[in-house]
Formats: C-alpha cells, sequence, structure tokens
C-alpha cells in the first residue's frame, strides 16, 4: 500500500488542476446566475419571467418576493458551485489523518504479531 507522503504531490497537483479547472468554468457565472428547471438564467431574467404579466400593486409586491426567492437560489447555487470546486480538497485533507491513522494502526497490530 502506497503511503500517503508519497501520493501528497500528485494529489495536491491534481487537486490544484482541478480546483483552477472548476473555477475558470464556474466563475463568469457566479456573480448572477441561478439554475431553475435544469437550465441557466440570470436573476433579472428569473424576476423578469416569473412577474412578466402582472400589472398595477400586485406587481410590486411580486418583483420583490421575486427578488427575495432569487437571492435564496443564487446562494443556494453559489454553495454548490463552491462544494463543487472545494469538495475534493475536503475530502482528501479527510482521508489523509484517516490513512496515517490506518497505517500506525497496521503497524502496530504487525509487530504485536512477530515476536
Amino acid at each position: 500500500m502506497p503511503s500517503p507522503v508519497r501520493i501528497l504531490p500528485y494529489a495536491a497537483l491534481l487537486l490544484a488542476l482541478w480546483m483552477t479547472a472548476m473555477t475558470v468554468r464556474l466563475y463568469p457565472q457566479f456573480k448572477d446566475t441561478l439554475r431553475v428547471d435544469d437550465r441557466l438564467v440570470t436573476v433579472n431574467e428569473y424576476i423578469e419571467d416569473t412577474c412578466d404579466e402582472r400589472l398595477g400593486p400586485t406587481a410590486g409586491t411580486c418583483l420583490a418576493e421575486a427578488a427575495a426567492e432569487a437571492q435564496i437560489l443564487l446562494r443556494r447555487e453559489q454553495a454548490k458551485s463552491i462544494l463543487l470546486i472545494l469538495g475534493p480538497a475536503v475530502l482528501y485533507l479527510i482521508y489523509l489523518p484517516l490513512a496515517a491513522a490506518a497505517r500506525s494502526a497496521l503497524r502496530r497490530g504487525g509487530a504485536k504479531r512477530k515476536p
């Protein structure tokens, strides 16, 4: 079993490449794009689509409600993007101590059997 110390430079390089590629891919739409029914729309388009046929006093309340809902959806979409970018690095950071603990347990178990 290869030790985590030997894998570390390769994993760090792979993680850096992943984070760079996903940041370049997702950053242009990060600011004001959200996903509605599996299509990407801007916040303004979402508000416009939601309240396009409203007139009078209901239009004002519809715009306010749609803007609040759009902000919630936007924050969710941004959280998903950040998780997609940073998720593999977090998983690897969780893996390192677990792998070290497993390796030390194997060493202790092997040392007890030899005598």
